[in-house]
């Protein structure tokens, strides 16, 4: 047992330190971060020269021999690879067991096991509820944004992170979880029966604005289908003689880098920068490769819950297209993650590089700030329609 758990902290210490070179597939991790998956690279083993890991394996092997309890090996290799992470004092490097891999892996494929509703970390280190998928679980229970999660089946969410909390709201051994939150200073309780979620990533509707054909569409997640439902929704807006169109991210948290890409290239003429990667080696510009001529007015809205993808393609349509943004400052995540994925199936997630907006700026932990700044009342946290939606309304008034 012992020669195995060596084995395992190994390949995480390489994983960890490894140099990574060659091509790349670009995805975006749940909470907020843009990523790169490696498939092909050359890795370094720094491990084998370093004396100080002996010290590492001495540890173990006198836990496990010694210590008055017994000892769960995989719990204790998993400590380690933890430790590593957490010392880099970097909030987007973290480690994924094999359970949250899966979770995430078919969260981001567009199907998952759960209760049909985003979440993020605050400011304030409580975790909310950003967005509120129609027909779902979270729905028909009674849930809504802006709710402040306390506990979970009777474990307080306090101190937890936002993958913890979307661990156990995913978790298959509780079918029907009781989920108790706190709105407008009071406590609630909900149970809420899980479901295996099917996610439509974009819903779209036309708006009559004093005449006008206002499109709008909605996009809360950058998934693996998100691209083709947006296009066909998109193709259905343009034939109904749309003539301006209205973009909503707020309580985008990312998605994948891939399907913002082909977004921004329906909108972006050929040959533009649509945003920069920088890393050791220097800046290299990413450019759009198909011809576009639209040239309607849009209108992008954001707010502190528009993470990583979203602030790409917000950036990117106010930079380059013109757009107008309207809301409030996004999330502020402005660097980019690799993946690794262990031999015992977990996997680890790291940063190695910045993304920089098409004109260079950095927005890591600042944001990006709307043209017009516009907060929602209360009248829209407790009961959200369109007419009290006072960003979406600005967003009219601009297109009339």
């Amino acid at each position: 047992m012992a020669n195995n758990a060596k084995k395992y902290i190994k390949l995480a210490i390489l994983a960890v330190v490894s140099m990574i070179i060659g091509s790349v597939i670009t995805i975006a991790i749940k909470d907020f971060d843009v990523a790169k998956v490696n498939t092909n690279k050359t890795e370094v083993s720094y491990s084998k020269t370093k004396k100080g890991f002996d010290s590492l394996y001495e540890t173990y092997d006198t836990i496990m021999s010694e210590y008055y309890k017994d000892v769960d090996s995989d719990k204790l290799i998993e400590g380690a690879i933890n430790g590593m992470l957490e010392s880099l004092d970097d909030e987007h490097t973290m480690y994924f067991d094999k359970k949250s891999k899966e979770e995430f892996d078919s969260e981001l494929s567009g199907n998952y096991y759960g209760i049909g509703a985003q979440i993020q970390l605050t400011s304030d280190e409580t975790i909310k509820i950003t967005k509120v998928f129609d027909n779902s679980p979270a729905k028909k229970a009674g849930l809504k944004e802006e709710d402040v999660f306390v506990s979970v089946d009777g474990t307080s969410v306090k101190g937890k992170s936002a993958t913890e909390v979307a661990n156990m709201l995913k978790s298959d051994s509780v079918k029907t979880s009781t989920i108790v939150v706190k709105r407008n200073d009071k406590e609630l309780t909900f149970k809420v029966t899980k479901e295996n979620i099917t996610l439509f990533s974009v819903s779209s509707e036309m708006l009559d604005n004093n005449g006008k054909n206002v499109g709008y569409l909605s996009v809360s997640i950058f998934g693996q289908k998100t691209y083709s439902q947006f296009k066909d929704a998109l193709t259905k807006l343009e034939k109904q003689d749309m003539d301006s169109l209205i973009i909503d991210l707020r309580g985008n948290t990312g998605g994948y880098l891939s399907t913002v890409t082909n977004m921004l290239e329906e909108f972006i003429d050929k040959g533009n920068v649509i945003y920069q990667i920088q890393s050791s080696s220097g800046v290299k510009q990413y450019k759009t490769v198909k011809a576009s001529e639209k040239k309607y007015k849009i209108v992008v809205l954001i707010d502190g819950g528009s993470a990583s993808a979203s602030e790409i393609m917000s950036a990117a349509m106010k930079e380059v297209y013109g757009a107008t943004l309207v809301g409030q400052t996004t999330y502020g995540k402005g660097t980019v993650q690799t993946t690794k994925n262990l031999s015992n199936g977990s996997m680890i997630k790291y940063t190695i590089e910045k993304w920089l907006t098409p004109s260079g700026k950095n927005i890591d932990k600042e944001g990006i700030k709307p043209d017009y700044e516009v907060e929602l009342g209360d009248s829209y946290k407790n009961n959200p329609t369109k007419e009290n939606d006072a960003q979406l309304q600005k967003a009219l008034d601009l297109l009339k």
